[in-house]
């Protein structure tokens, strides 16, 4: 019979208990932050999938890393937006 082959969710699972101890030294608001890098790599799974033999931890960071730039993208069109308020309300 032939082998079954991990999910990318189940690697993610894995790589998150591998940063177990990281995790337990680190300041709540702090661990906060971890769980979210991984959870990114979560709604990443799809993509994940696709990398013919990923390094887990590579998918993790980036995925983190794309959630970030979408992040930094919507602050800075909600701060484009204020300046063009401020500018239309200043005689």
């Amino acid at each position: 019979m032939g082998r079954t082959v991990r999910t990318f969710r189940d690697a993610v699972d894995i790589e998150e208990a591998r940063w177990k101890q990281f995790k337990r030294t680190l300041r709540p608001s702090q661990k906060e932050y971890l769980d979210r890098i991984f959870e990114s790599a979560r709604k990443s799974a799809d993509a994940g999938t696709m990398i013919v033999t990923p390094r887990i931890a590579e998918v993790v960071l980036f995925s983190a890393i794309m959630e970030l730039l979408k992040e930094l993208d919507s602050l800075g069109e909600k701060v484009t937006k204020i300046e063009q308020q401020m500018k239309e309300t200043t005689p």
